[in-house]
């Protein structure tokens, strides 16, 4: 989102308006990738980096339009449904950090 709000050449206002993005979401995401980005040393523990995706058929893997499936280093799989809310999205992902 960020990237698309940089490559429109709208202010922030703006690009939220049009969007339907509440402006605060943007800030919050601009602060919290810059925090991230700072003080980051390649190869530290808090580096980010690429994880591998694959994009599969819906038909033949079972997985339901819309709907998203993780597949965690484990072998254990989170099958995300096209109505789940953000927040429920955030604290299953905040509790698999926690966790694994």
């Amino acid at each position: 989102m960020l990237a698309r709000w940089r490559r429109s050449g709208l202010s922030a206002a703006e690009f939220c308006r049009r969007e339907g993005l509440a402006p605060q979401k943007l800030s919050y995401w601009k602060r919290s990738l810059k925090k991230a980005g700072s003080g980051v040393r390649r190869g530290s523990a808090k580096s980010v980096g690429f994880v591998p995706v694959r994009l599969v058929d819906q038909v033949s893997s079972g997985v339901l339009p819309g709907s998203l499936e993780i597949s965690l280093a484990g072998g254990d799989r989170v099958a995300v449904g096209p109505g789940v809310s953000p927040d429920r999205l955030r604290d299953v992902v905040a509790i698999l950090r926690e966790r694994c």
